[in-house]
């Protein structure tokens, strides 16, 4: 069996999605963030401070190569986890993904005061610019696409776990 991995701009409920997700399907979940800190013993903020968004990328590639050589999981990854061509691979082969697509003024909206570095500033502007780069590289990878706009968590999770059956 393969897992699920679920890709996405920040802020796009891949996190809450993905515990719920876990439970209805009966697999463990793992954020790929926290697998980041974790390993590094840093926050991302941090991260992103002390080696910049490619020695955060790094990392995450590690800890992706990591969790894609376990046991079946939801995965929970980060929005820029598709950014490297390998990670676009290992996602591809290991798992079956998840595109969870929502509008880029709601995520902007559900992004205020959080601590994601590549959003300060203009939220909403730097959302619809990642979106823009990141938007083939997210179909590239996807088997499934999942517009949530004007659904919760658990119905996403619901509707996820309905499609992949």
């Amino acid at each position: 069996m393969r897992g699920i991995a679920l890709i996405g701009l920040p802020a796009s409920g891949k996190t809450s999605v993905g515990a719920l997700l876990a439970g209805l399907v009966g697999l463990p979940f793992i954020d790929l963030d926290e697998v980041v800190t974790t390993d590094s013993g840093m926050s991302i903020p941090s991260i992103f401070e002390d080696e910049g968004e490619a020695g955060f990328r790094l990392r995450e590639s590690a800890a992706l190569a990591r969790v894609s050589a376990g046991g079946p999981v939801v995965l929970a990854t980060g929005g820029g986890t598709v950014e490297l061509p390998e990670n676009r691979a290992l996602l591809r082969d290991r798992f079956r993904v998840v595109w969870i697509k929502a509008d880029p003024a709601v995520l902007a909206t559900r992004s205020v005061g959080g601590a994601r570095p590549l959003l300060a500033g203009d939220a909403e502007a730097r959302i619809r610019q990642l979106y823009e780069r990141r938007r083939p590289w997210y179909a590239e990878c996807a088997g499934l696409v999942m517009n949530t706009d004007g659904m919760r968590p658990a119905m996403i999770a619901r509707a996820i776990r309905d499609s992949l059956r």
